[in-house]
């Protein structure tokens, strides 16, 4: 009887924990669909928004150029612009259309944080996961659901990268088959974005060293072939792109020293700019980026276990050693994941140009250490008696760890808690139409009206033939902006013989067309929030 009372209860319990989990996820997409096309596109989502509708409307996987077929070039991976154009074939070409896929990716990567965070640790840590990645993440540029409403290569690189780990850990549990989805999620991530590559490799490498180190054999034999499974992948889905519509006759718009403008940056100036974004923005993910260290070293006797130890159940009669398959897990992919978190914040605190959004994927995967942080420091989220502890040591009665525990506990959700709500509030609710008014305005005009511009996004929304610089101009644009160097920009808008010229806040903030307007060739006509309309002055 007690038994058939136990296994009713059990079923209860995982069903009141699905109603959660599935509660949470119509929350969350709730709030990430609403008001999906208010927000103001990002140059970056332009390029790939263009590609996408050229894809469904022309049938052609790339840009146009004065109204001419051309390659792509800036827009993201083909992993993240495809299914963007697919959420365009489905409900039509449209900014929200394009936005879906982050929307799901954003929803997707929270869940899986959760999922990893109940594996690695317990459920009541998968909770404060969630917390921690939607309520401590403090910078609109990392927030999960802000990033992921917008058409950007984060969400879905790690999306794929979440779902890898958690693949991994069900194969070093022993499900061997589990090594085919995590192959195919490490090698979607790898391609996604730019600067994945690396700290995958450092992820996955280190893994493999330790396993190594400690004869693991088992161990270090699935995650080789995950290494050499994930870099397979990418291989053949290189050639699996070679469907996709793009005419090889068409030239290409090669870019050269993109790595040094953004990835392998040493001056101070940017040096000290990341490291004051990294202590404003990345304090609990250092924090628990340390506990999570040092917990894992602490608990290496895990890894050490062999596979052969026969573990006592409750009864302290002989089982299987599945405990010590799944204590290896979790030990494991808790050290992949750290090593990804760590030599991703080592990169952009020592090399990269410092943008905050360049810190989002640690900060993320690491709200799965910030909220076992949270509970190591109130004694398993013991609310009650962490907040006795901290009035014992606010009122000098008792000074002890568990009083500091419990102050730091504070100190973490509560800043964390209020910058993040400000950002929150500040562009969650943001509308902003003035590309698409613009749009409208230069589409009324008589067709064949060229127009220059570098706002990426009006080229989504336009139907007039448009110009813009070549690609390689953007290396010397980040240079003026994100460097602060003054390079001298040789580029003539007129040759390209535009009727209109439309500059935005990015050909404005790097004085992209300041020449040529001071030169007197255009008139203002119309100014319409960030962008200003400039007719051709013609003899």
């Amino acid at each position: 009887m007690n038994n058939g009372h136990q296994t009713d209860h059990t079923a209860q319990a995982r069903l009141i924990a699905s109603f959660q989990w599935l509660l949470l996820t119509v929350v969350l997409l709730a709030f990430g669909l609403w008001n999906l096309a208010g927000p103001p596109m990002w140059w970056d989502e332009g390029w790939t928004l263009s590609v996408a509708r050229h894809w469904v409307e022309l049938d052609h996987y790339g840009r146009l150029r004065d109204g001419e077929l051309a390659r792509g070039g800036l827009e993201a991976s083909f992993t993240v612009t495809v299914p963007v154009g697919l959420g365009m074939k489905l409900f039509g070409v449209g900014l929200w259309q394009g936005r879906l896929f982050g929307v799901f990716c954003a929803v997707g990567v929270i869940l899986l944080l959760a999922a990893l965070a109940d594996r690695l640790f317990d459920r009541q840590v998968a909770w404060a996961t969630v917390f921690a990645a939607l309520l401590l993440t403090m910078h609109p540029q990392i927030h999960p659901l802000l990033q992921g409403r917008q058409v950007l290569a984060e969400m879905p690189m790690l999306l794929y990268l979440l779902a890898s780990y958690l693949a991994l850990w069900w194969a070093l549990r022993g499900h061997w088959l589990a090594l085919l989805p995590a192959m195919l999620g490490l090698g979607l991530a790898w391609i996604s974005k730019g600067q994945t590559a690396p700290f995958l490799l450092a992820s996955l490498g280190t893994t493999l060293v330790a396993a190594l180190l400690w004869r693991q054999w088992r161990i270090a034999g699935m995650v080789g072939l995950a290494i050499l499974g994930g870099y397979g992948t990418t291989r053949l889905l290189g050639l699996l792109s070679g469907w996709l519509p793009v005419d090889p006759a068409l030239p290409l718009d090669p870019v050269e020293g993109l790595l040094d403008v953004i990835a392998l940056v040493t001056g101070s100036r940017n040096r000290f700019y990341a490291l004051q974004q990294l202590l404003s923005f990345g304090i609990p993910t250092l924090l628990a980026l340390g506990w999570g260290l040092w917990n894992v070293w602490h608990r290496r006797n895990l890894a050490l276990s062999s596979d052969d130890d026969v573990q006592p159940d409750h009864r302290g009669e002989a089982r299987p050693a599945t405990l010590t398959r799944c204590n290896q897990a979790n030990w494991y992919i808790q050290l992949a994941l750290l090593a990804f978190i760590g030599s991703w914040l080592g990169w952009f605190l020592l090399f990269s140009v410092g943008v905050p959004r360049y810190m989002a994927p640690p900060i993320v995967v690491g709200s799965i250490f910030v909220g076992a942080l949270l509970g190591d420091l109130t004694g398993g989220f013991a609310l009650s008696a962490s907040l006795k502890r901290l009035t014992d040591l606010l009122t000098l009665r008792q000074i002890n760890r568990l009083g500091m525990g419990a102050l730091l506990a504070l100190l973490i959700v509560t800043t964390g808690l209020s910058l993040t709500s400000l950002a929150f509030v500040r562009y969650y609710g943001e509308e902003d139409q003035a590309a698409f008014r613009v749009a409208a305005l230069l589409n009324a005009e008589p067709p064949g009206t060229r127009i220059e511009t570098y706002e990426s996004e009006l080229h989504f929304l336009l139907n007039q033939p448009y110009t813009f610089p070549p690609d390689q101009l953007h290396v010397e644009l980040n240079r003026r902006s994100l460097l602060g160097e003054e390079v001298v920009i040789d580029y003539d808008p007129l040759k390209n013989d535009p009727d209109y010229l439309v500059v935005g806040r990015f050909a404005r903030e790097n004085r992209l067309y300041e020449p040529v307007i001071e030169r007197g060739a255009f008139r203002l006509i119309l100014e319409d929030s960030r962008y200003e309309v400039f007719e051709r002055i013609r003899p």
